[in-house]
């Protein structure tokens, strides 16, 4: 009788485990969902990008241009277009989902990289870093009238952060706006 006994118990203690383990890891899943731990947000990495590159004012025809977009220590992203007959080209807006947003210690920094080659020479038309996840109004602006003469110099650039005030936009370019 009292091993059928230790068996019941045992069996007991087992399932009482096992529910109190369900029960705590159920409990850590809401609270994580809570806070937000496991939730993925929208990451805005690019406004649409407009412009016009030319050289001596002639347009720059079948030109590639290269966009290279990275979020605090992900992989780069790397599209390129071509310009047509009137050095005009383009590239759409890009976002991503991450769960990187939700962590304590986060610094939303995206770094925007849009250059070109030609002969032999490698042509700076955009390079800032940008803080916070949301679209930039400003940054989306300038990026939606890049005229760039690769006979101009390279220049460094501060506008106004209509979204973080105390902390403006620097740019190293070619390109006036």
């Amino acid at each position: 009788m009292a091993s059928a006994f230790s068996h019941q118990k045992r069996f007991l203690v087992i399932v009482i485990l096992a529910v109190s383990t369900l029960l705590f890891l159920l409990s850590t899943q809401a609270i994580a969902t809570m806070f937000g731990l496991f939730k993925k947000y929208d990451v805005h990495l690019s406004p649409e990008v407009h412009g016009v590159i030319t050289k001596e004012g002639k347009p720059v025809v079948d030109l590639e241009v290269f966009r290279g977009l990275t979020y605090v220590g992900d992989k780069e992203l790397l599209d390129k277009t071509v310009t047509d007959k009137n050095g005009a080209s383009s590239f759409a807006e890009k976002n991503i989902r991450s769960r990187r947003p939700s962590s304590m210690f986060h610094e939303a920094r995206i770094r925007q990289i849009i250059d070109v080659d030609y002969q032999d020479t490698r042509y700076l038309l955009w390079a800032t870093v940008v803080t916070g996840i949301a679209p930039n109004i400003a940054v989306s602006k300038k990026l939606t009238q890049l005229n760039c003469d690769l006979n101009d110099s390279e220049e460094y650039y501060e506008f106004n952060n209509i979204e973080y005030p105390d902390d403006p936009h620097g740019v190293e370019s070619i390109c006036r706006w």
